[in-house]
């Protein structure tokens, strides 16, 4: 009887160790809303950084997107469980676009973005109620250098 009381307590501390193990990782892994509030106001707002870019001088509109898709990375791995899948379809979509203007790639087919747009809008429109709701910051395309954020 006490080798079976060793076996499971064993076994026990094993589960007990593995599900505080998956915690700590599953944590790594979807961010808060703590460090994405922190990373919105901490950065540039995303919309900034791709409404600046020049359509006439491709290279440039490439580099500028690339950033863009920077930024949204970077947000993506700060989202909340909430809004993380969101996230994923805005930094997809966008890396879509900087794929399309490779000059490399001008013999590949362009991507039906319009096939796209209804699933960005609802992303688009998750995220900025999330960081409106949660975190204060208005994103809206303007002349500033950071999201807006509001008093309270």
């Amino acid at each position: 009887m006490p080798r079976n009381r060793a076996v499971i307590v064993i076994a026990v501390g094993a589960v007990v160790l593995l599900v505080a193990i998956m915690a700590v990782l599953s944590r790594g892994e979807s961010g808060s809303t703590a460090s994405f509030c922190n990373s919105l106001r901490s950065g540039e707002n995303p919309l900034d950084v791709f409404d600046r870019y020049d359509p006439a001088d491709v290279a440039a509109a490439r580099t500028q997107l690339k950033q863009g898709v920077d930024r949204l990375r970077q947000l993506e791995r700060a989202a909340p469980g909430e809004i993380r899948g969101d996230m994923k379809v805005l930094v997809d979509v966008a890396q879509q676009l900087v794929q399309a203007l490779d000059p490399s790639a001008k013999n590949n087919p362009v991507p039906d973005f319009t096939s796209q747009f209804d699933r960005v809008r609802v992303a688009s429109g998750n995220v900025t109620r999330v960081a409106f709701d949660q975190c204060a910051v208005t994103l809206d395309a303007s002349a500033s250098a950071a999201p807006t954020t509001t008093a309270g």
